[in-house]
């Protein structure tokens, strides 16, 4: 079974020495030792760098391992909800003080998932905490080539691995969710991650691309173009996007040789539910002052671009704003028209059908006193949104945004 290894000998020099008791209580890392009471079905390693890191991989047989946290005795939830347990259904996680019990159910409905959490202990200390990442394949470890492709050898085989996650506003939460900033990277077989260069296993193709089910786009993450006097090469061992909708998304790397795909591996990246996509009015931060924005893109699909404004605070009531960014391709003239479209179907998406606006523009508590009309409302259980229409003047031009508040 491969593992999550970034330099082997590192690795498991750390891990032979994670089973041991630590001094370092307080530290600014967490140490860890473990109890796999499952070692035929589940592999686990530690590394020790800047932030620590957990990787456990498990078969379609699962099983159970527990980490153990040494130096903090009591660690934060890990549940969206604020609980002590994340469910993603193949992986069950409960704190309990200072451990993370970690049960897998023999699980055959899926080729293969993959999860990363946050764990950070009670200490009120947000720069401590620890990476987990969770792989499970179910049946053959070896991705499965396909239909139409051919069988290749190993060292020309190649991993989509999903790295790591930057939640909205750099807030601390331990699963990705919708306009979250996920990052990606491609592996060798053995799991191994090449940042400069054109590793080995790249030669044995034209080109290998990305996409995902649903999504209109794909993205070239290497190249090699031939000439009659040179070869031009082009490798993105790493890189981010956004999504914006979507409970799992099934991601692809797809390798073309002669004008077909010859190899191919997948990658489902699940996106978790908050109160309304990245935002969670509980556990969330707020703006108290200086607000920014973020750019949130997807890379895969590019028709749109959104911008998620941070949240703020006004008389006790959070809100948030966003917009479609404007395109250089959309001209003054047709860019409302182009941002009402575009967050109509973000809404359609996140949302469903809009609501009936009678008496409802009055709950909101944060709205512009003038200048903007009510177009469209939603809500959910703990969240209102409205389409606002900004009216031009001297200022700024014409607009239309979304503006979000809790219930």
């Amino acid at each position: 079974m491969n593992k999550y290894l970034l330099a082997s000998i590192t690795i498991i020099a750390l891990w032979a020495t994670s089973c041991s008791s630590h001094s370092d209580e307080m530290a600014d890392y967490m140490s860890w030792s473990c109890n796999n009471q499952s070692p035929d079905n589940i592999k686990f390693d530690y590394n020790l760098d800047e932030i620590s890191k957990l990787y456990i991989e498990v078969n379609d047989k699962g099983g159970d391992i527990t980490l153990i946290c040494n130096n903090y005795d009591k660690l934060e939830p890990l549940g969206w909800d604020g609980s002590d347990t994340y469910n993603c259904d193949w992986g069950v996680f409960t704190i309990e003080g200072q451990q993370v019990n970690c049960h897998f159910p023999q699980y055959t409905s899926a080729k293969e998932a993959s999860a990363i959490i946050t764990i950070s202990p009670k200490n009120g200390k947000n720069a401590v905490k620890t990476i987990l990442y969770v792989k499970r394949t179910f049946g053959d470890l070896v991705p499965d080539p396909g239909p139409g492709t051919e069988e290749v050898a190993d060292k020309y085989k190649f991993q989509l691995v999903q790295s790591y996650f930057t939640p909205f506003m750099n807030d601390n939460f331990s699963v990705p969710a919708i306009f979250d900033n996920i990052s990606y990277q491609i592996n060798d077989y053995l799991d191994r991650y090449h940042g400069s260069g054109c590793p080995e296993f790249t030669q044995h193709y034209d080109s290998i691309v990305w996409c995902a089910d649903g999504l209109p786009n794909t993205v070239r993450i290497y190249e090699r173009q031939n000439t009659a006097n040179s070869t031009e090469e082009h490798f993105t061992s790493h890189w981010s996007t956004h999504f914006f909708k979507g409970n799992q998304i099934k991601n692809y790397l797809k390798g073309y040789r002669d004008g077909k795909v010859v190899y191919s591996t997948s990658l489902t990246t699940n996106l978790h539910k908050r109160d309304f996509l990245c935002y969670d009015w509980i556990n969330g931060s707020i703006a108290i002052a200086n607000p920014g924005h973020t750019r949130v893109y997807c890379m895969l699909d590019s028709i749109y671009e959104y911008n998620a404004e941070d949240v703020q605070e006004m008389n006790g009531t959070r809100y948030a704003q966003i917009y479609v960014n404007p395109k250089s391709t959309v001209s003054n003239e047709n860019s409302p028209a182009y941002m009402q479209k575009g967050l109509s179907r973000l809404m359609s998406d996140n949302a469903g059908q809009p609501q009936s606006i009678a008496g409802k523009v009055d709950s909101f508590k944060c709205l512009p006193t003038e200048g903007v009309e009510a177009i469209k409302f939603w809500e959910n259980t703990t969240t209102r949104i409205l389409l606002l229409h900004k009216l031009p003047d001297d200022d700024s031009p014409e607009k239309y945004y979304l503006h979000i508040e809790p219930k």
